[in-house]
């Protein structure tokens, strides 16, 4: 049996991130959810990294959201308690 050669795995991974980095590819596949989804499907079976394209980001109305409540607490700290709180009474 023969030894698995690492170098040349490396070298072929560094190949594969090199040219999904490339605009085109990503124009290509940033343009179609479809493709977009099926890419981030194989590249997560191959264990490959995924390019910045192809990362996940929340959307939807919860993440606006949260981004708005996250907003408001950094402008509002005092007001960053729970519903209810009562601050305890001095000693």
């Amino acid at each position: 049996m023969s030894q698995p050669d690492y170098a040349a795995d490396r070298h072929a991974l560094a190949v594969i991130t090199d040219r999904l980095s490339d605009p085109r590819v990503a124009d290509f596949f940033a343009h179609n959810a479809h493709r977009k989804a099926a890419t981030r499907a194989l590249l997560d079976l191959l264990g490959v990294p995924l390019p910045s394209w192809a990362q996940r980001n929340a959307g939807g109305r919860a993440a606006v959201t949260k981004a708005a409540m996250t907003r408001f607490r950094q402008d509002n700290p005092d007001l960053n308690l729970p519903r209810g709180y009562v601050p305890p009474k001095e000693r």
